[in-house]
């Protein structure tokens, strides 16, 4: 593959849609990080009888400072970065913040500049992991890009779909799927499927640990899912 093979993702007339303003933005508390299997439930809508809530205003007041947002970190944060996740922890000398990041984000339209997420959008299911690249979109500024870095459908196929058998796929279920609360494997089809439905510009496929970026190059840490994983770098 070519270091950088491009995918034009411009879709025909109006494509820029935009989530609801009614969405709530808060994990319910039994959410984990990347590895937790389920991500739903319901918390705190954005606006109380007394205006914004109180920790909506902290994430917001955070996220003014900066202009890079690794999502689903877990635990491990980025410096120079708005490390979030549903059930995010403080570390001293970096800028974290607990988010449901298959709600409405509680950041302003066309602010970032960058975002990172490695494997964390396969523990989402189809329809979460579109609410969350459509609230990417609208949070971030035009050009602003998106790395990930996933386990792509066509990896886990040739990893764990290796006979045609019944054996072979209930173990693929447990080993790909339920061990690690895996939800949905997108293919790189179908991620530019969606991406160019919601209007971002194109798509880039990159190598581990590269970019054209200087803020996104070398942010990958899982070097023995080469081959598994896809790295793109998604454009608004």
């Amino acid at each position: 593959m070519d270091r950088c093979q491009k995918i034009d993702c411009r879709a025909d007339g109006e494509a820029i849609l935009r989530a609801t303003r009614l969405l709530q933005i808060k994990g319910p508390e039994n959410l984990s990080t990347r590895s937790s299997a389920k991500h739903n439930g319901s918390r705190s809508p954005i606006s109380t009888k007394n205006g914004i809530d109180s920790d909506v205003q902290s994430v917001i007041s955070k996220a003014s400072e900066i202009s890079r947002i690794h999502y689903g970190c877990g635990s491990h944060f980025l410096k120079g970065w708005l490390n979030v996740d549903f059930n995010s922890s403080d570390r001293e000398g970096y800028l974290s913040a607990t988010v449901n990041l298959v709600k409405r984000h509680p950041f302003p339209e066309d602010h970032f500049e960058f975002g990172f997420a490695e494997d964390f959008i396969e523990h989402l299911g189809q329809a979460d992991q579109i609410i969350f690249l459509y609230e990417v979109y609208r949070t971030f500024k035009k050009g602003g890009v998106l790395r990930l870095s996933f386990p792509k459908l066509e990896g886990v196929l040739r990893k764990h779909y290796t006979k045609t058998e019944y054996e072979t796929a209930a173990l693929a279920k447990y080993n790909a799927y339920e061990k690690r609360g895996h939800l949905h494997f997108l293919s790189v089809n179908e991620l530019e499927l969606i991406c160019k439905h919601i209007g971002f510009r194109e798509l880039n496929m990159v190598e581990y640990g590269d970019s054209v970026y200087g803020e996104l190059k070398g942010l990958d840490t899982r070097k023995n899912q080469i081959g598994l994983n896809t790295y793109v770098e998604i454009i608004k």
